[in-house]
This record gives C-alpha cells, sequence and structure tokens, in this order.
C-alpha cells in the first residue's frame, strides 16, 4: 500500500527526487500532523484558560486566513513543543505564542495575557522575539490591524508589523525586539533563519546563539548561491527545497571547525547546521538533509518497514551496528551526497573519489536493505527503486580512484566487523580442532552475533592503511606519522606491506589497522579468497588465530572459504 502517494510518485522518490505533486503531499501530511499534535498537545495542558483563549484565537486566524494559519503550524518546532506537552513537560506559553504569531499576521484584534517567561524572552514563532522582559510580571500581547504590542508591567513594549516582524515602535522602555531574519534561496520561497526559538534545539549538536549581523549576511549569501547552484545542477533537489524547506537552524561548529549538518523528526522542513566556509558545500549539506526530510515525512504516511528491531546492520559511513530504519535513512541521504558528487566528479581528483565512495558505500547499503526482512511491500520496492538509480550511475573514473575506493570501502567493513561481531565461542574451538586435525572447515557455519554497542562517531578515512592511500592519492606521498606497512602499500609494493602486518597481527592480534592491512594486501597479492574472507568474516579469522597463534592468518582465512 502507498497510502495517499500513487505507485508512480513513491517510485519517483525512491529514485532520488519527487516531482511538484509528490512534495505537495509530503508537505500536506506534515500541516495535517502539526495540526492533529497541536489539538492534542493542547487538550493534554488540562484545559487552562489560556488553552481556550489560543485555541479560540486560532480558530479565528483560521476562517480569516487559513494560509497564515498553516504558514505558522507547519513552522518546525511546532511538532517539538507538541511532544513535550502531550508527556507533560511543556505548557501552553508556546501555544498562545503560536495563536498570537498567526492571529497577527492575519490582521485580527485581539489581547491575550501569558506568563513571564522564565529567560525574560518571548519568541513568536515565524516573527521574533521579544526581549528584556521583566521576570515579575505576566506579558501583554495587544494585537490590531497586522501589528501587534508586546508589553510587561509598567514598560507599554515594542509594537512589530507582523507580517515581516519590523519595529514599529520601540517603546522607550526596557523590552527590546529581534527580528527573524529571512532569506528566500528558491524561486521566492521565503526561508527563515531561526536563532532564537525556545524549541529549536533538538539535534545531536546544540543550536548557535542568535547570529551576529556579519554571520548572518554570511549565510544568507551562501544560502543564495547554493540555491543558484542546485537551480542550475539539481533542479529537482532545488523544487524540493522550495517546497519542503522552511527554516535553517545555525549549529556551534564542532572543534575540527567541520561542516556539520542535521534534521529530527521533531522538526521536519528544518535544517540545522554550522555555516560552512563555501556555497558549494552548503549545497551538499542541504540536498543530504533535503533526503531526510523527505523520507522522513513519507514514513510518517507509508510505513516502509516494520517499528522496531535490533541494531543489526551495518551503515558504511558509521561504526556502530544500526536498526533498519536508520540504515534506509542513511542510505536514502547518501543517494543525494553521491548525486552531488556526481555532479561535480569533473573538477578533480577529489571530487571523482567523494563520487565513486559514495556511490560505491551507498550501493553497499542498499545491497543489504534489499535482504532485510523488516521492511514492507512498499519498502522493498522502493529499496528496489533506490537500486535502480544506483545502477545506472556508472560515470566512469580513473581507475586509480576507482581502486582507493575499493579500498577504504573495504576497509570500513572489516573494522566494522572487528568492532561489533562476536563469534560463537563453540564454534571457534570446534573450528580451531578442525584445523589441528588438517580437516576441512565444518559445514553451516553460524553468523557471529552483533554486540550492542553506543552510538559512536562516523568512519574516518584518515588512518591505517586506507588512509595512507588515500592520503597519497589526493595529496601526493603518504600521511605523516603512518607505519611503514601502511606507507609501503599506499606506495604499491604489496609484499613488503604484507609481510609488515603479518609480523604485526603476530605481535598484537588487536591491531585493527594491520587486519585491515591483511585483507587489502591480500587482494593485491594473490589471494582473493582469503581477501573475501577476511572482508566478510573479520572477527571470525581474528579469533581462530587467536586460538591458533602459530598459523598464518592468510592460511586460515583461505581454509574458511574450503567446502567441507
Amino acid at each position: 500500500m502507498t497510502g495517499p502517494l500513487s505507485a508512480a510518485q513513491l517510485a519517483g522518490l525512491a529514485q532520488g527526487h519527487g516531482d511538484a505533486s509528490t512534495i505537495a503531499v509530503l508537505r500536506g501530511g506534515q500541516l495535517g500532523r502539526r495540526r492533529l499534535l497541536t489539538v492534542a498537545a493542547a487538550r493534554a495542558c488540562r484545559g487552562e484558560p489560556l488553552v481556550r483563549q489560543s485555541l479560540e484565537l486560532l480558530t479565528r486566524a483560521e476562517h480569516a486566513h487559513p494560509a497564515t494559519v498553516a504558514a505558522v503550524l507547519t513552522h518546525p518546532p511546532v511538532t517539538g513543543w507538541a511532544r513535550a506537552a502531550l508527556d507533560g513537560a511543556a505548557g501552553p506559553a508556546y501555544l498562545a505564542a503560536l495563536a498570537a504569531a498567526a492571529a497577527t499576521r492575519a490582521g485580527l484584534t485581539f489581547t491575550l495575557t501569558l506568563p513571564r517567561p522564565g529567560d525574560g524572552v518571548l519568541s513568536l514563532p515565524t516573527v521574533g522575539a521579544a526581549t528584556g522582559l521583566p521576570f515579575d510580571s505576566p506579558v501583554r500581547l495587544t494585537g490590531e490591524a497586522g501589528t501587534v504590542r508586546i508589553g510587561s508591567g509598567a514598560d507599554e513594549g515594542v509594537r512589530i508589523e507582523a507580517g515581516g516582524g519590523r519595529l514599529l515602535d520601540a517603546g522607550g522602555g526596557a523590552i527590546g525586539w529581534l527580528p527573524i531574519r529571512r532569506t528566500t534561496p528558491f524561486d521566492a520561497v521565503e526561508v527563515l533563519v531561526d536563532d532564537q526559538d525556545p524549541w529549536r534545539d533538538c539535534y545531536h549538536r546544540p543550536s548557535a546563539p542568535r547570529l551576529d549581523d556579519v554571520s548572518a549576511d554570511r549565510l544568507t549569501r551562501l544560502t543564495a548561491e547554493a540555491g543558484r547552484w542546485l537551480r542550475a545542477h539539481l533542479p529537482a533537489h532545488a523544487d524540493a527545497l522550495a517546497g519542503l524547506l522552511r527554516t535553517l537552524v545555525p549549529l556551534r561548529p564542532p572543534p575540527s571547525g567541520n561542516p556539520v549538518s542535521a534534521t529530527s523528526r521533531d522538526a521536519l522542513g528544518a535544517i540545522a547546521l554550522s555555516v560552512p566556509a563555501d556555497a558549494p558545500t552548503l549545497a551538499l549539506l542541504l540536498v543530504h538533509e533535503l533526503q531526510h526530510t523527505k523520507l522522513g515525512a513519507l514514513s510518517d504516511l507509508v510505513p516502509l518497514h516494520r517499528p522496531g528491531g535490533p541494531a543489526r546492520y551495518r551503515a558504511p559511513w558509521r561504526l556502530d551496528p544500526r536498526p533498519v530504519g536508520a540504515l534506509l535513512q542513511g542510505a536514502y541521504a547518501h543517494l543525494g551526497v553521491a548525486e552531488v558528487w556526481r555532479c561535480r566528479r569533473h573538477e578533480g581528483t577529489a571530487a571523482a573519489f567523494e563520487y565513486a565512495y559514495w556511490r560505491e558505500q551507498t550501493i553497499r547499503a542498499v545491497r543489504q536493505l534489499a535482504d532485510a526482512d523488516e521492511l514492507t511491500a512498499a519498502g522493498r520496492s522502493f529499496v528496489a527503486d533506490m537500486a535502480s538509480t544506483l545502477r545506472g550511475w556508472r560515470d566512469p573514473v580513473d581507475g586509480a580512484v576507482e581502486a582507493a575506493v575499493r579500498d577504504v570501502a573495504d576497509a570500513s567493513a572489516v573494522r566494522w566487523g572487528l568492532a561489533n561481531l562476536l563469534p560463537d565461542p563453540d564454534q571457534v574451538a570446534r573450528l580451531a580442532h578442525a584445523w589441528r586435525q588438517g580437516v576441512p572447515p565444518e559445514t553451516g557455519r553460524q553468523a557471529s552475533t552483533v554486540v550492542p554497542a553506543a552510538p559512536r562517531p562516523a568512519l574516518t578515512m584518515g588512518s591505517g592503511p586506507e588512509g595512507a592511500v588515500r592520503h597519497r592519492l589526493l595529496c601526493s606521498g603518504g600521511p605523516p606519522g603512518s607505519s611503514p606497512s601502511d606507507q609501503a602499500y599506499a606506495a604499491g609494493n604489496a609484499e613488503d606491506a604484507l609481510a609488515g602486518y603479518r609480523r604485526r597481527v603476530a605481535a598484537d592480534c588487536g591491531d585493527v589497522d594491520a587486519w585491515v592491512g591483511l585483507a587489502l594486501t591480500a587482494h593485491h597479492t594473490g589471494q582473493p579468497v582469503a581477501a573475501g574472507v577476511l572482508t566478510s568474516r573479520p572477527e571470525l579469522v581474528r579469533a581462530l588465530s587467536h586460538a591458533l597463534p602459530d598459523a598464518d592468518p592468510l592460511a586460515l582465512a583461505t581454509w574458511l572459504a574450503q567446502p567441507a
């Protein structure tokens, strides 16, 4: 079943995009969901007078100007507030602020009194925020003809034109006004820069405080440039951003300074990011998070997999096991990432590597999803269409780039297996006994157990043999501080590298970089069977090597592949 979407619309999304009618269905689904959540959250606030007044005001605004109410209720933080209210962790003040913002933008006359804000700041979603409010007095909101006056105690406050958040009257008191900033990067569709809403902070990184004018202007400029690039190269993604993106939420940059981005199911329609250095990077971040947004909105309408399920899948870009839903989210996001790099692959070796790498890792993720029994019929169809798109991307890249990509992708599989898979001890003992007896390994070897693990950061490509290979490809020479065996491998001296990795494994069976090196050098020294086993079952070969310290790991890997 595809619910409100046709089979063709679902296929269009799965292939990476989605046409205008499909994006409209996703947008409408989110509006309907937020309407229901808002009413449910209001009921959870136990019928306080402010709840009744706020709902009445929203109803009046809906009758007067339904598009305005829709614009306010699609403000992404509404979902987070509603969920918190349903859990008893939020009161009705935010609901009143939503009603006041909608009523003012609809041009209604009204009065509303809110409890004093704990931090002295009152946010009017999609309009702006009043600051310097006294802590000992309720807040008075008085709306008339598209303006609202915000006062408290003896302070007359400020008067705001709600349509653009423009300050009309500063009042002369202590209360100040911070208008919400707006930009129009996609076909004149307004996108808000949300650096002040109290419910915006729902990401894995903390949101940034209000941007200074220079930083805000820079983000606006970069967003406009990224919009032009996407319109020229990936117009379907530009159209989807125009249809679904409502706010940009600035994040605090990480200590590394590398750009980060995020979305949240509690704020679909928002993309959170640290301000990057250039527009192409911003375009990449926007497409990545757009894919998460589309799939999140789709999942609210059409179940693609059964809920729950263990974290047992390998997402090629992470070190921890992931449940099927998280793997699907990551694969769909990286389908978009690969497409951006596909457009940029002619820019040089680095861009060609990024394209080939993300294409390969996404193919590997989709291959796992195709075998996932948690998928619904719609989910299986969705994954099949993703695979079809990837099969169509046969753009050739340089042979050295392809070889480096294979090394890095295989290395990530080895690292994940060593970090997360635990072979059955009895099976290891039986295999060790068979090896000592000189007989073939047992048939029907059971799969290793995925060990539950806390979330771990994304895999990096900067260490070990794969880091040396990538560094030599992109920078010439091996990276500083890499081991002699890594340097030899990157330089193409596979036999010398293999000898070095063998010595390292013999000295320390826990040397993960050395196990990665064994898998990669086996491929380049005419031992493809051993390479395949070391890549697909590294945890089993390591466990056997620990039980059989005198055995050659490559011989063990080759033996494991024998038929009984």
